[in-house]
């Protein structure tokens, strides 16, 4: 019997990406362990109760027909992707291990166990590439929370402001954008992904909510200047020490967490900023960025040991 059971949803981006963060924090301290999807328990083996782990870790929500694979469930929730309806799950659930202050504060008010564990983002830094600090970049990926609308609506009221390069999937891509505007809809290998974002000196994260936040961490991690919501989860990665956090506007309900909108004029107000910075003062504010990257990152890395290596799990 391995000692962890990884069950989550793949999908390739920010869920899979997760998986294999955690998968590489508990072998690092010497535990097996095994990925399944949330849908590959068959029904017999619901039926025999047949043991498939000593704990199982549920990867955003928590997903009963894995409830009897173990003695212990445990799960690791993104809040802004966990219905309210699910709430009654959690009298299942062992311990919550929350990757950010805002989700364990959300949790600890449902009287579960909740330990802070933070989290990481793969580290995309590479020295070689020589940063444009005028050149600015949005990952916006399969996800439809990152602000693009914001974002594309201010470069298509400014013509004159330089090249922003749009990442996006083909699917929710607009058909259209500003001549300012550079978009990559199709395939892009890792390779060039990782060099576009350490090229553009200046990263564009205006979402609305996160779990975590890959793409903020990763411009952390480039020592880009990053412009944030400011609002949790997103201004515990991002604030006026490392990057430009933006004012929210309005917010609303979204499952357990919220949904923040910035306000336009302060997005804007940031970017005109960010133009209109000396080079120099990018430059401090992207090593200041790189530093907290390695924060996080290194605090992740202590805590896990601390929750996942002790000798009696």
């Amino acid at each position: 019997m391995i000692d962890w059971l990884l069950v989550a949803r793949s999908n390739n981006y920010g869920l899979t990406q997760d998986a294999a963060i955690l998968a590489a924090a508990i072998k690092a301290v010497g535990k097996d362990c095994a990925f399944a999807e949330r849908r590959s328990r068959g029904l017999v083996e619901r039926l025999f109760g047949r043991r498939r782990a000593k704990r199982i870790l549920h990867v955003e929500r928590a997903f009963p027909a894995w409830f009897s694979a173990s003695d212990e469930n445990w799960l690791i929730p993104n809040q802004e992707r966990f219905p309210r309806r699910h709430v009654r799950y959690l009298r299942h659930i062992d311990r919550v291990l929350a990757k950010t202050r805002h989700a364990e504060e959300i949790f600890a008010e449902l009287g579960v166990a909740v330990d802070y564990l933070g989290f990481t983002s793969p580290d995309r830094l590479d020295r070689s590439v020589k940063k444009d600090w005028r050149r600015f970049l949005h990952l916006a990926g399969a996800s439809t929370l990152k602000g693009t609308e914001d974002v594309l609506a201010l470069w298509q009221k400014h013509p004159e402001w330089p090249e922003l390069v749009l990442i996006q999937k083909a699917e929710n891509a607009p058909k259209e954008v500003p001549a300012n505007v550079t978009l990559h809809s199709g395939f892009m290998s890792d390779e060039e992904l990782q060099r576009l974002q350490n090229a553009c000196g200046v990263h564009l994260c205006p979402s609305r909510s996160e779990g975590w936040g890959h793409h903020l961490v990763e411009a952390l991690s480039v020592g880009a200047l990053v412009i944030a919501t400011d609002a949790p989860p997103m201004n515990e990665h991002v604030d006026a020490g490392c990057g430009l956090p933006v004012a929210v506007a309005s917010s609303e309900p979204r499952h357990l967490g919220t949904n923040f909108h910035v306000d336009p004029a302060a997005l804007e107000a940031a970017i005109e900023k960010a133009i209109a910075m000396p080079e120099a003062a990018k430059e401090q504010l992207g090593a200041s960025a790189r530093a907290r990257f390695e924060e996080i990152d290194h605090g992740f890395r202590r805590r896990a040991v601390a929750i996942f290596g002790v000798s009696k799990l």
